[in-house]
């Protein structure tokens, strides 16, 4: 057997040994998230964008609207159920990923020397706060929000916020516009700028005013019929200070042409990837006098821009609320090969496309804005203010068709522009903007015209028409339907089919994290029944 020696180290060289291998690693892990150069803290200008990215619209976001909210509201239909479920998580996801962001960038100010400088850059991301906010709780209702996105600013203890209620919320965002509104300010050079960073409305801020007050005027009318109290006097001081009207500046969002890089490919991946949506029988009863599938009683010109017709060039509409026997759809009209191959709604199947679908270049088109809110909007809701005499306003029937009649104006060029700019878009392309003789022919439409004789209808008329406008923003098609009491368009056709597929989806349903991670107050919130048929506070 080989012998062999023990070895002894010395004791002060054993603490030596691990004192290096210690404090060597703890160096290390000081240091492992610590960027090459630069600063480990974000700046302003970045905190911002970081803002602005959880504004844009995710993949699942999508999703949602093109497999639910468009049957839902009716704005479009899909021929079967999607594959990918109701309510995305996203939403809430970077929602509250924006309120910690929004909080590190208050914090950031508060501890500069001068704060004042920085009054309009804190208004410009109080109104993208109240803006986003008001989306996620049109959705889901009640929703962590006074204590919410605090915990890495502020502490442990705001691990796990509480409930609060939406008509809080909306009194709390209402605020925030108004100070917004108040404090911002246009003349002073000494404000600091986000230079580049403000891709929404590149430091205009005349412009964001408007877009504060357009923005507090919106969520005054949505909340009118619940709390009028609140509503009115907010409706009544909007209406004096500026407002977005003007539809070739006024339609607020992310416009890729203002962003370097701004990635749009879940747009054509979500249409692209099993989108059964198709146009709708609700959207087409709307825009044509007549169900001939030669088109020949269209007489909507944004319904050749917003929808094409299927694989024979026949306008053959879904039905919104189908019935057995309706002849089932195939084809696939939004596969890239359309690109150099107008024609191929089928794609690389045999199946065929029988009814018309939504144009294809809205999913290929990069170019197009995710927008937050349009000129055309802000006509309709002084229509309906008009019409209906609130916040204190008298009715005023002339006042209302005027407004009225802008806002289909507003809609009409806008959306043609929208096409005419298109740097993908081919086939049917508009080569112009519709002349006042079009325009005219499409405000004295029976089905378009304002009634003058009959408020209840004519509010009707209103909200169809914002209901189409609102095509490429069908969440707040929904917080329409929801906030009117269904007063937005519907098939009356096998109405039963309707309600009985879709009249349960009142709300979304929160995420499994918070029951996961915040169970106390979920629970508190939804008694353990988190049901998806539970109306949201403004809704009727």
């Amino acid at each position: 057997m080989t012998n062999y020696k023990k070895c002894k180290w010395p004791v002060a060289v054993m603490i030596l040994f691990f004192s290096l291998i210690f404090f060597s690693c703890t160096k290390n892990f000081n240091t492992i998230n610590k960027p090459w150069n630069g600063s480990p803290t974000a700046t302003l200008p970045q905190l911002y964008v970081a803002f602005l990215s959880n504004l844009q619209l995710s993949g699942g976001d999508q999703n949602d609207d093109n497999g639910w909210l468009y049957p839902i509201t009716q704005q479009g239909m899909v021929y079967a159920h999607p594959d990918f479920p109701y309510a995305s998580t996203s939403i809430w996801s970077n929602y509250y990923h924006n309120l910690s962001n929004y909080y590190a960038f208050m914090n950031l100010i508060a501890a500069s020397p001068d704060t004042t400088i920085y009054t309009n850059v804190k208004a410009m991301i109080r109104i993208l706060k109240a803006y986003q906010t008001i989306k996620v709780t049109d959705f889901f209702g009640d929703i962590p929000y006074f204590a919410a996105g605090k915990a890495i600013e502020y502490g442990t203890a705001n691990y796990k916020p509480a409930y609060d209620k939406q008509q809080a919320i909306y009194a709390s965002c209402l605020k925030d516009l108004e100070w917004a509104i108040a404090n911002l300010n246009a003349t002073d050079p000494h404000q600091y700028s986000l230079g580049n960073a403000d891709y929404v409305l590149l430091n205009n801020i005349s412009q964001w005013i408007k877009f504060a007050n357009s923005l507090r005027l919106r969520l005054a009318v949505n909340i009118y019929d619940k709390d009028p109290a609140d509503a009115t006097p907010q409706i009544a001081d909007a209406l004096t200070k500026p407002l977005l009207t003007d539809y070739t500046v006024d339609n607020i969002g992310l416009y890729p042409s203002n962003i370097v890089n701004m990635d749009l490919g879940a747009r054509a991946y979500t249409f692209g990837t099993e989108c059964r949506l198709r146009m709708g029988t609700t959207m087409w009863q709307m825009m044509s006098s007549n169900n001939n599938t030669d088109g020949s009683g269209i007489f909507d010109p944004r319904c050749t821009i917003f929808f094409e017709p299927n694989n024979a060039g026949e306008w053959n509409p879904f039905p919104q609320n189908p019935t057995t026997g309706t002849p089932a759809e195939g084809g696939d009209p939004y596969n890239t090969l359309r690109d150099n191959d107008w024609a191929n709604k089928n794609g690389n199947g045999n199946s065929v496309n029988l009814y018309a679908n939504f144009n294809y270049y809205w999913s290929r088109d990069k170019t197009i804005p995710e927008l937050f809110m349009s000129a055309a909007e802000v006509h309709f809701l002084k229509a309906e203010i008009y019409t209906r005499g609130m916040g204190g306003i008298a009715a005023s029937t002339t006042t209302a068709k005027s407004e009225y009649n802008a806002g289909i104006e507003a809609s009409l060029n806008f959306w043609t522009q929208m096409a005419i700019s298109s740097p993908v878009w081919v086939v049917n392309k508009p080569t112009g903007l519709p002349d006042q003789a079009t325009i005219q022919a499409l405000e004295n439409n029976p089905i378009v015209s304002y009634d003058e004789t009959d408020a209840t209808h004519a509010i009707k008329q209103i909200y169809a028409q914002e209901w189409i406008d609102m095509i490429r923003q069908p969440w707040d098609a929904w917080t329409l339907m929801k906030r009117t009491g269904g007063l937005t368009p519907a098939d009356p056709n096998n109405a039963a089919g309707y309600t009985q597929t879709y009249g349960g989806y009142n709300r979304y349903q929160y995420p499994v994290s918070e029951p996961t991670f915040n169970y106390t107050n979920w629970y508190a919130e939804t008694n353990g029944s988190d049901l998806i048929s539970g109306k949201i506070w403004i809704a009727k």
